[in-house]
């Protein structure tokens, strides 16, 4: 089967409600998520995503995102990750300083990145079982201490 035909296989499955075939194949189409970010000396608030994806000709996710944080005007994020043929993955965010890397192990896809406003990040997206939701956990840490944790769901809307 040639790879365009099996990526379309693959976008008309996940189209139509089916468990991705991996975890970045979860934000193909509409998503949306909610949680809490926590900050050091600052506490918590409600951080919201909005997001529509796909896979590229190269079968890499495109995904475009808007991000609303409490007590922040609202952001658009622009991604582009691709997987290597030994499960890692390579990238891009558009508020990443450098390239965003990575693995797939299973249902989680565990990314590695320098955000813009300085601190590293690391994000574990766990696809659940029933392929609807997802759990989003980042870290972010500065001078070796985590500075801010964020936790969410996210829901397929498609």
């Amino acid at each position: 089967m040639p790879l365009s035909a099996f990526l379309g296989l693959l976008l008309f499955t996940a189209m139509q409600g089916a468990a991705p075939a991996g975890p970045e194949h979860f934000f193909v189409g509409r998503t949306a998520g909610s949680g809490i970010v926590q900050i050091m000396f600052a506490g918590k608030h409600k951080v919201g995503d909005r997001s529509t994806g796909r896979i590229d000709a190269s079968g890499a996710l495109l995904l475009d995102q808007i991000v609303d944080e409490e007590g922040k005007p609202a952001r658009t994020r622009s991604w582009r990750l691709a997987r290597s043929a030994s499960g890692g993955i390579t990238g891009t965010i558009s508020d990443a300083r450098g390239p965003v890397t990575g693995e797939i192990r299973g249902n989680i896809l565990h990314l590695r990145y320098r955000s813009a406003e300085g601190p590293s990040v690391e994000q574990w997206i766990t696809v659940n079982p029933d392929g609807r939701t997802a759990s989003n956990r980042m870290t972010f840490t500065k001078f070796g201490i985590q500075v801010a944790t964020l936790t969410s769901t996210v829901r397929r809307l498609d």
